[in-house]
């Protein structure tokens, strides 16, 4: 992470132009990118004392921002142990996996009112980026944003609330599903699908779409832990 002149990181300069109040919020978004960017992983201890150290602040609003993704289901208490980022089953994904497959279908039925040709473009150029990133960690973020913004435009914030609770906690099963291959090339092929139907109106093609393409997901993941050894 780079210094400033002052020796400042750029994270801590941002920590400092907050006020108090503020930071706990912002260290619940910075925990929250680092699972989706995958340097917190399921099973992880979140270690209070070095994170305060990184954003150059007190404990106290570290702890708070943890106290909150434990009511979010991202992180979990064990006792005499501290905080630590939470796993799920294969039984817990699946159900999570139904439940954001139906919530992404009913964003597309929405979305197809709204969509028109220059926002469909500034999605088929993220959907270009996918084909371009090389690896996972430059892959799965930008996939993560082109799915908030495609359920971002269905013009429900309820909606988007929701769908963004149930994807985080797949955060922390997920990142294993796109690989570099076949599987990868086929999802984004199936964004530039549901893309087109956005751009020409046809809702209930886009939320059929949209509910198998998460579904897929899950069938991957499904087929994975079933191999054996997994």
């Amino acid at each position: 992470m780079g210094e400033n002149s002052d020796g400042m990181t750029a994270l801590q300069r941002k920590v400092a132009e907050h006020q108090a109040s503020s930071l706990p919020h912002m260290i619940v978004e910075e925990l929250e990118q680092m699972i989706i960017d995958g340097v917190l992983s399921g099973g992880d201890r979140i270690n209070e004392s070095a994170l305060a150290l990184r954003l150059g602040v007190s404990r106290g609003p570290v702890r708070e921002a943890c106290r909150h993704l434990e009511r979010t289901k991202l992180v979990e208490f064990r006792a005499n142990r501290g905080m630590f980022v939470r796993e799920i089953t294969v039984e817990e994904a699946a159900q999570l996996y139904d439940i954001r497959a139906s919530l992404f279908g009913l964003a597309g039925r929405l979305a197809a009112a709204r969509v028109r040709t220059a926002e469909a473009e500034t999605l088929r150029a993220t959907a270009d980026k996918l084909d371009e990133s090389g690896s996972m960690a430059d892959y799965y973020p930008l996939n993560v944003d082109l799915h908030r913004h495609l359920v971002a435009l269905s013009g429900s914030p309820r909606l988007v609330e929701l769908y963004d609770g149930v994807s985080k906690e797949l955060h922390l099963f997920r990142r294993h599903g796109l690989e570099p291959g076949a599987a990868r090339r086929t999802s984004n092929e199936q964004h530039r699908r549901i893309i087109d139907h956005l751009e020409a109106g046809n809702g209930e093609d886009a939320a059929r779409l949209m509910e198998a393409h998460i579904l897929a997901g899950k069938n991957r993941m499904l087929a994975e832990h079933s191999r054996p050894g997994s």
